[in-house]
């Protein structure tokens, strides 16, 4: 039985589903059963929850202390056409200890974002990174489908680092480290006295001490207990002349610690049937491990050999025998032998089974035991790709084998996936296959020359058209790198191709993505294997074929404030005027009501900045704020989920490449130079001012800038004070705080020594907000402020600073609002600039950074929203006349990066940028999409040379 699937819409585009293709192996018959409602729900859910996919584009593989991180997002739905769902996007930097350095948010229009991210020394040490980008909207499908990038961050300032040649080996649980240190500069360092410390992910396993030889080789032995994790085992050193540290990853792969599974084509292993076995083999520090082995029978007889073909991924066929145990005896590299049983086999089931060869069509059969098969039920075969279903057929299971041929052309580039199911639409079997139609954009570039000299000016005209010879108009991002400095290797391992149309439809991590679609007679084959071994994330059959799911978590096609009020007793308060009133250069004012659950909701939004503040009010219908708690919706602070296992990336230092080497070298003295060629010799040295012996509060807005104060007290200082609230901690750290009265005598203030306080938090005056009764109250002000301070406690507080003296008091006492000296406690306000100064101020940075009335049942909110980050401009020297900056050495990794390259209607696009001094060869890499379902990529090298 056909099934005709009509067109239909999806999210902000029209796409047609083909009709159906039903194989001439199978006739059609009339059935009672029908495949529709599984189809029809399929369909619901891909309406209800739509795919999001983000691929980022960054200028380089790895990264020095002071370098900043270029990129550009692309945002598509499942179709490869632009999200309309999400106006922003996520990005988290986060360090080997799984902690976030940086949550930035950056804005997204028609499905592209540009942002960059500043490696500031403050903020990293080196070592290993990550970065995790998402939209609000993908973690309704979990942190598998959100994009990741790790990488390596050297401290190319310190000239203290040694270079470390390793070499380990492992058998019968012995360890062996050859090691040799040289400095920088290649040279041994001699004899040296060290402190060794052997540890792991959980704790140290061994200490002791050696001496390297003249030549500064080392040579370690030791035992390792079968009870001690290897992954991530380092070996730490530390000089004792020195305390030079240096950290050694010790790559082992025990027999009984590397992972090897096995997975049966189609899910499952039948008695009889056919079996088609992936299996993929990973070492402790998450890469493939190549294997050999012996599939051995319950008498210990070879059925079948098999080895890996690449990343430790291999397959090999046989047919399972009714009432055998198998177990697969696996040689490891280094000889070893590890045994694992091979999953269960069923005595009663169905194989799906696909070859995907050059032909034009997959061969798809259906493998089935006696007692699955029926003349009367109908089974239905389905195929899905991009969110879409592209094929479906209806057969009678009446015999041993059912063979389909489904011509590729029903499907789009990227991955197919097929599901079995039977009379009573119960799932049985799913296959993935890749096809590809090589329809990408054509994407060229043309340099006009192979070859120019250093401080040249190179043009490049960009042409992209589809599979067809048509023009396209596309969004297009361009890095070029030095090759002498970015090795071409980890530049060209994955692309906007591997990304969108392989990696989101797979679990887990693909080492080398772009290695399964080179000219390799391994490639293809591989590619298959990877399928079948990495599973598919995108569908829960449970949650499709009974209730359709609700999102979690919503779209964000604008930006828009969102929250709550609820009342004393934490009810929501229905009807309430809810005014929004902006701070900073954009002066705003909104004003709304809330719904019957309480809910509000203001849009319609200009561009928002860091500097943008938001005072949110809650008011009875003649105006009066009533005493409620209002709460904002936003994802300001980043994801407590960790990240996925991805290989650590070797240190810099560790076996030097010479390529990575001569970056790290180079890499300091640009930061420099060109800080010189911006701003003039020297004048970098201005942008770090570090004040000695003065602590610096991290997001302070000290109005007078950072260190200066008369007293601060430190996040450190507060950690150590446990848990007691912000009132008690300034009461037991602020020199000379202490209750007293007002000039009037009238009424009880917080005073500093001889001067009532103003309290700050987060650079928020909280007397601002200070609304007293018509009646008089007697310390009503004094009460206002005590609950404040009552309400955080020291878990909230990053820092404190007391501004006493005038020169820290001036500011503040322009900031400060007359009508506040009106009040029975405060006396007339002094001249600013004057001896007579009665006032002091405390600045309390909050670990939130929302102000005082972030949580408080106040009916008033101070919204500081987490900024959306305004991109920063590439900068590269320019040489429009000779011998220009003569006294400066062009050292640039990244040769230049531009994000936004379009091109015309005639697709076509110009730019330029000028070569830098080195001697070498750039690669440039040009890819982007057309946002209705085509991505394109290329590369190009451009050689450098003294020619005439």
């Amino acid at each position: 039985m056909h099934i005709l699937l009509r067109k239909r819409k999806a999210i902000a585009l029209l796409f047609f589903l083909p009709l159906l293709f039903l194989s001439t192996y199978v006739q059609a018959q009339s059935s009672t059963s029908s495949p529709q409602s599984v189809v029809d729900k399929i369909n619901q859910y891909n309406e209800n929850l739509p795919g999001e996919r983000l691929y980022i584009h960054f200028d380089k593989p790895y990264y020095t202390i002071g370098d900043t991180v270029w990129f550009k997002g692309y945002l598509v739905n499942s179709t490869i056409a632009y999200s309309p769902l999400s106006s922003r996007i996520y990005v988290d930097l986060i360090n080997d200890s799984n902690k976030v350095i940086q949550h930035l948010i950056f804005p997204v229009s028609l499905g592209l974002a540009v942002g960059n991210i500043y490696l500031d020394e403050k903020l990293l040490h080196e070592g290993a990174y990550t970065i995790r980008a998402y939209t609000n909207w993908m973690r309704n499908f979990g942190a598998d489908q959100f994009f990741y990038s790790n990488f390596y961050v050297a401290n190319s300032a310190n000239k203290n680092t040694l270079l470390i040649n390793s070499n380990t080996s492992f058998a019968a649980n012995k360890v062996k480290v050859d090691l040799k240190f040289s400095g920088i500069d290649k040279q041994p360092i001699g004899i040296h006295d060290l402190q060794l410390k052997l540890t792991n992910d959980k704790k140290t396993i061994n200490r002791s001490t050696a001496q390297t030889l003249a030549d500064g080789g080392l040579n370690l032995n030791f035992d390792l207990p079968d009870n001690v994790s290897v992954k991530n085992l380092t070996l730490v050193t530390q000089d004792k002349k020195d305390n030079t540290i240096e950290r050694i990853p010790l790559p082992i792969n025990r027999a009984s610690d590397v992972d090897v599974q096995f997975m049966p084509e189609s899910g499952q292993m039948v008695e009889l049937l056919p079996a088609h076995i992936g299996f993929k083999a990973i070492g402790e520090d998450g890469k493939g491990v190549a294997i050999k082995g012996v599939l051995m029978d319950k008498e210990n007889n070879a059925q079948v050999s098999f080895e890996s073909v690449h990343d430790g991924m291999g397959v090999f066929d046989f047919v399972p025998q009714p009432g055998e145990i198998y177990t697969a005896k696996i040689t490891l590299p280094d000889g070893e032998i590890k045994k694992v049983n091979i999953s269960e086999i069923k005595n009663s089931g169905t194989v799906l089974k696909i070859k995907n060869t050059l032909s034009d069509s997959l061969d798809i059969s259906v493998f089935s035991t006696k007692d699955m098969q029926s003349a009367t039920n109908d089974y239905t075969i389905m195929g899905q790709s991009r969110g879409a279903i592209y094929y479906a057929a209806t057969f009678k299971l009446n015999r041993d084998i059912v063979n389909f041929k489904v011509p590729k052309s029903l499907f789009p580039t990227g991955v197919a996936h097929f599901t079995l199911f039977n009379a009573q639409n119960q799932l049985l079997n799913e296959r993935l296959s890749f096809i590809n139609h090589n329809d990408n954009l054509k994407v060229e570039i043309n340099a006009g020359s192979a070859r120019y000299a250093p401080r040249d000016s190179i043009p490049l005209h960009i042409t992209v058209k589809d599979n067809k010879g048509n023009p396209i108009v596309g969004s297009f991002s361009l890095a070029v790198t030095d090759d002498g400095q970015i090795k071409k290797a980890d530049v060209n391992k994955a692309n906007i191709f591997t990304q969108l149309l392989l990696a989101s439809d797979l679990k887990g991590y693909i080492e080398d993505p772009a290695w399964y679609f080179t000219p390799n007679n391994d490639a293809a084959k591989s590619l298959d294997i990877l399928l079948l071994t990495q599973g598919w994330v995108n569908y829960n059959w449970k949650d499709i074929l009974n209730e359709p799911t609700q999102p979690t978590f919503t779209t964000e096609p604008e930006y828009i404030i969102s929250g709550k009020v609820n009342n004393l007793l934490n009810k929501p308060m229905a009807n309430s005027n809810i005014i929004l009133v902006s701070t900073g250069k954009v002066r705003l004012y909104k004003d709304t009501v809330t719904n019957a659950a309480g809910q509000f909701l203001f849009k319609n939004f200009p561009p928002i900045t860091d500097s943008t503040t938001f005072v949110l009010e809650a008011r009875k219908t003649k105006g009066r704020i009533i005493n409620a708690g209002i709460s904002v919706d936003e994802n300001r602070t980043p994801l407590t989920v960790a990240l996925p296992y991805f290989p650590a990336p070797t240190p810099w230092y560790i076996n030097s490449d010479s390529t990575v080497l001569n970056y790290v070298k180079k890499s300091a003295d640009y930061h420099d130079a060109i800080e010189d060629l911006k701003n003039g010799p020297g004048k970098h040295i201005l942008k770090t001012v570090t004040i000695k012996g003065k602590a610096i509060i991290k997001d302070s807005k000290n109005l007078n800038g950072a260190g200066n104060y008369d007293q601060a007290i430190s996040q450190d200082d507060i950690e150590k004070t446990g848990k007691i609230s912000l009132l008690q901690l300034i009461k037991q750290k602020v020199n000379s705080f202490h209750d007293g009265y007002g000039s009037k005598g009238k009424g009880l203030t917080f005073m500093l020594k001889d001067k009532k306080v103003h309290f700050w938090i987060d650079g928020i005056d909280i007397d601002r907000f200070y609304d007293p009764s018509d009646n008089p109250i007697p310390d009503e002000h004094y009460n206002y402020q005590r609950d404040i301070l009552e309400y955080f406690t020291a878990e909230d507080i990053t820092g404190i600073e007391v501004l006493y003296n005038p020169q820290y008091t001036a500011l503040y006492d322009d900031k400060n609002l007359p009508d506040l000296y009106d009040d029975q406690n405060f006396p007339t306000p002094p001249i600013s600039g004057s001896n007579d100064i009665t006032t002091a101020y405390i600045e309390i940075t909050t670990r939130s950074g929302q102000g005082p009335f972030a949580n408080s049942p106040k009916g008033i909110y101070v919204y500081r929203p987490a900024p959306i980050i305004i991109p920063a401009q590439f900068y590269t020297p320019r040489y429009p006349v000779k011998n220009m900056y003569p006294g400066f050495t062009d050292l640039r990794s990244t040769i230049h990066w531009e994000p936004n390259i379009i091109t015309n209607k005639k697709g076509e696009a110009n730019t330029f940028f000028y070569a830098a001094d080195p001697l070498t060869t750039y690669t440039l890499i040009l890819q982007g999409v057309d946002l209705n379902g085509n991505v394109g990529y290329t590369t190009q090298e451009i050689t450098i040379t003294n020619k005439k």
